[in-house]
């Protein structure tokens, strides 16, 4: 439950391609953000747009049910709110008719953000407060996106968004079951074809630990490492990979939740080939993220407009409003 207090409240919510989230911090005395509230609901946003270019009329429903309460909660305290859309709202046609109806009904300004952005942002989060002469290479894995940073202390050096996630790759090679040798072959073929395609062969003074910041990364790793904490190698997600394609769905459930289990081959195969081919020696997984670079975002605009320079300027952040006829 988020408490009283005179600090100011911000608020990120994060429309995926498999949930809709929402996390409230608030700024610390010693100028830290602190986290006062967070919620995930397996929505399913992305639910058609892969397979038929549109978002389900269903998925708009839940979306729009979803957002009304994040909206309510931000007006009852009275927070700052970034709300921001990625892979599968970027790729919808519907996308203006589901923004508007988003608006109308809820009174949240749904921003879809480029791919370019999303990696920004998620630099941001993971990095924030890094050294500044540190080099870091950040790898996150979505439904319908895969996102990699290359950054010197908290700013980026390079972003590449490509249009390569679990969701979508499990759709279109049909991952969900039992995946035989030769379609695993397959699927590694594309995805370095791909790879080749979207990102540079060589890098100079790549770091030889990649971070990951997603749910599906967290979950490949934690699977395939041996020693929890010290992430997984090239080699155990490359056994991985194969002990995961060999099992039925009813196993995979046994290690990963539902929705998870339906995608995590596919997750599993991108990680590995992405790491192979930026020739990283592993991958550690972090647990900050798109999220939370929304918030420091929103933070890093309030103390721009706070200043007295800036007085008058307009401030970039938004509070919900009332949804019409409320």
């Amino acid at each position: 439950m988020v408490l009283a207090t005179p600090r100011p409240l911000f608020a990120a919510i994060d429309v995926g391609t498999n949930a809709a989230r929402i996390e409230l911090a608030q700024l610390s005395p010693g100028g830290v953000l602190e986290r006062v509230f967070k919620e995930r609901e397996a929505i399913c946003p992305g639910e058609g747009v892969f397979a038929r270019g549109s978002m389900s009329p269903e998925a708009v429903e839940r979306l729009v049910n979803t957002l009304r309460r994040y909206a309510e909660r931000c007006r009852r305290h009275d927070a700052r709110v970034r709300a921001v859309a990625t892979s599968a709202l970027r790729d919808a046609r519907n996308q203006a008719k589901v923004l508007r109806r988003v608006r109308e009904e809820t009174g949240l300004e749904l921003e879809v953000v480029s791919g370019e952005e999303e990696a920004r942002l998620i630099c941001l989060g993971v990095l924030h407060r890094t050294p500044v002469r540190e080099r870091s290479l950040l790898v996150d894995i979505g439904g319908g996106s895969t996102e990699i940073v290359l950054a010197t202390g908290e700013r980026p050096q390079g972003l590449w968004s490509l249009p390569l996630g679990a969701v979508r790759l499990t759709q279109h090679f049909d991952t969900s079951a039992e995946v035989p040798s030769a379609q695993l072959r397959r699927m590694r073929e594309d995805i370095d074809a791909r790879l080749r395609e979207s990102l540079p062969g060589f890098v100079p003074r790549l770091p030889r630990v990649a971070l990951g910041s997603s749910g599906t990364i967290r979950a490949v790793v934690d699977f395939a490492a041996r020693e929890a904490g010290e992430g997984a190698s090239q080699e155990q997600l490359t056994r991985a990979v194969e002990t995961l394609a060999r099992m039925s769905p009813r196993e995979r459930r046994g290690h990963f939740e539902d929705r998870r289990a339906d995608i995590i081959v596919a997750g599993a195969l991108l990680l590995e080939r992405v790491v192979r081919h930026l020739g990283v020696e592993r991958v550690l997984a972090v647990k900050r993220g798109l999220r939370d670079g929304v918030l420091v975002d929103l933070l890093a605009r309030e103390e721009l407009v706070s200043r007295p320079k800036s007085a008058e300027a307009t401030p970039s952040h938004r509070r919900a409003t009332g949804s019409r006829g409320a």
